[in-house]
């Protein structure tokens, strides 16, 4: 057998087609993380690399965590009161990098499921998760 998933999806789940976005969540309530906000030539690069993250299965993401640093979440932990209510929630909350914006600092959060990540917001700054200093 493989190794084992990380994640709390079965792997019978996850599909080996590449991954899909939707905005079904996005939250514009909330503009301090709306990718409207960012910089111009930091919204023309994210939007590249949405598009080069649509050309990986998930799975592929799963095992490149070093680039893309896709995690799941407990919203319970997170620096930023306000996420969505609903059905966001019912599903399992992840966020990934943004390779080659601001430092390496970007960040999108959404929930995962059926090979969609759910976009709900995008975080230039870092601001929404914690971040510790790792030992090396």
């Amino acid at each position: 057998m493989g190794k084992e998933n990380k994640f709390n999806i079965p792997d019978t789940k996850l599909p080996a087609t590449n991954l899909k976005f939707s905005f079904e969540f996005y939250d514009t309530s909330c503009n301090k993380y709306c990718l409207s906000r960012w910089p111009e030539e930091n919204i023309a690069m994210a939007l590249k690399r949405l598009k080069e993250i649509c050309e990986k299965t998930f799975q592929e993401l799963q095992r490149d965590r070093v680039t893309y640093r896709l995690h799941e979440i407990d919203w319970s932990q997170c620096r930023e009161e306000g996420f969505p209510k609903g059905r966001i929630n019912e599903i399992p909350n992840f966020q990934f990098s943004l390779l080659g914006i601001n430092q390496q600092k970007a960040r999108v959060f959404g929930g995962y499921a059926d090979n969609t990540f759910f976009i709900v917001w995008f975080d230039l700054n870092h601001e929404i998760w914690p971040s510790f200093m790792k030992h090396t």
